[in-house]
């Protein structure tokens, strides 16, 4: 008599259940269902063997998933993880385990879009493997906001006032202003996307950034090179917050005390990694990989919050851009794809964005904020948007702008050490 272990029995009877259910009628379909959860692995490089253990549930709601077109179905688990390791690592990582909820997609959950004026320009939760025609799909409410809520007051470092703390200060603040092009300067960076090659809740890494990176551009007036810092390196060595979420004062913080270090010595890889000498600043040769020893570290001095439209307006004009908390809404996340944004909504913050000026639109006699997000050129208006000010209205604009004005954040460049 054979014996078989009892995680191999385990594994080749989930195995067969999860196949025989894209065979059988729809009272096996359930097992369609299957979230594949926790899904760690090992890999024996002599066999070529793989064994999966698998943690799921059962009797997920199909009204939970996002539903998109032309999804395909991953197949066999095993595959599927691979597909999976293949579009994290680019192919043959050796990766401890899946840090988020895979899902198996069944027919049944798979509904046609049909035309493209209702299909979805834009979703979190759905994205394409670069790779293959595939999509890997999570439940939304398996994606925490990127953005997560202070568990302490905000605790700023100031030395010195702000532009907007003197009297009279509104007196300076031109009817537009545009980072993009001062005078046929531009000291914007270009734009990222934090969902690329999988997705990462990284906003707070990006929005704050975003609008820091832009600022050492303008304090060291826009010299060569232009300032590029890595998210990744941020996400592996702040030590709080990561791909589920964090705060504009973690990168601060890590900002202040360690140091932010350029793209090119952690490229963006949107996962969690462990914090090392290799992920701070590293490089490989054919044969091997190290820990660069002398790289340049950027260093900020003063930062803090603040809130309301003058303010914001003055910070910008004469500091650079700031980074914002905004509630991406659904109808801002799917529907935009330019003009002037504004939404009735009253909703908690859960993004944040980039900030780098503010326009007047004569034909509407509109005021508007400049804004940069974070999810690629293919969004908006190549990546940046327009949303109204909280004048719109006769002074309602703070309830259709989606909290912009509510809190923002700063921070100034040292750019003592850099040339």
């Amino acid at each position: 008599m054979i014996r078989v272990p009892f995680g191999d029995f385990f594994f080749l009877t989930l195995l067969s259940l999860v196949l025989l259910s894209n065979k059988s009628p729809a009272s096996c379909r359930r097992l369609s269902n299957l979230n594949l959860l926790n899904v760690v692995h090992t890999r024996d490089n002599k066999n070529s063997e793989i064994r999966e253990l698998a943690k799921g549930n059962i009797g997920q709601s199909e009204k939970e998933l996002k539903l998109v077109e032309d999804v395909e179905e991953p197949g066999d688990p095993v595959d599927a993880f691979w597909e999976w390791d293949r579009m994290v690592v680019g192919g043959g990582g050796e990766l401890d385990f899946i840090p988020e909820r895979m899902l198996r997609i069944g027919p049944s959950m798979v509904q046609k879009v049909p035309s493209a004026a209702n299909r979805p320009l834009y979703s979190p939760f759905v994205f394409p493997n670069p790779h293959t025609s595939k999509h890997v799909a999570f439940p939304q409410k398996e994606m925490p906001p990127c953005l997560r809520p202070m568990d302490r007051p905000f605790r700023a470092h100031r030395t010195y006032p702000r532009s907007w703390e003197f009297p009279g200060f509104e007196a300076s603040i031109p009817r537009h202003w545009d980072w993009r092009n001062v005078s046929g300067i531009n000291y914007s960076s270009p734009n990222r996307n934090q969902h690329i090659p999988v997705y990462c809740g990284g906003c707070w890494v990006f929005g704050t950034l975003g609008s820091l990176q832009d600022r050492f551009n303008v304090a060291r007036n826009n010299r060569w090179p232009m300032t590029q810092l890595s998210p990744q390196e941020i996400i592996a060595c702040n030590g709080r917050g990561n791909c589920n979420g964090g705060t504009a004062e973690d990168v601060f913080v890590h900002a202040k005390i360690q140091g932010l270090v350029e793209e090119g010595c952690n490229n963006y890889k949107a996962v969690n990694e462990k914090c090392t000498p290799f992920t701070r600043c590293g490089s490989c040769w054919p044969d091997s990989c190290f820990a660069i020893q002398n790289y340049t570290r950027y260093y900020i001095k003063d930062y803090g919050k603040l809130s309301g439209r003058i303010q914001m307006m003055s910070e910008i004009h004469n500091r650079g851009p700031i980074a914002c908390a905004i509630s991406a809404t659904e109808q801002f996340d799917k529907n935009y794809t330019g003009g002037i944004f504004q939404q009735l909504a009253d909703s908690p913050s859960n993004h944040i964005v980039s900030v780098s000026g503010w326009g007047w639109d004569e034909e509407s006699k509109t005021e508007f904020w400049i804004v940069r997000n974070s999810w690629g050129d293919a969004w908006g208006e190549m990546g940046w948007f327009r949303i109204v000010t909280s004048i719109y209205r006769g002074g309602r604009g703070d309830q259709y702008n989606l909290g912009i004005e509510r809190e923002c954040y700063f921070a100034d460049p040292d750019v003592s050490n850099l040339i």
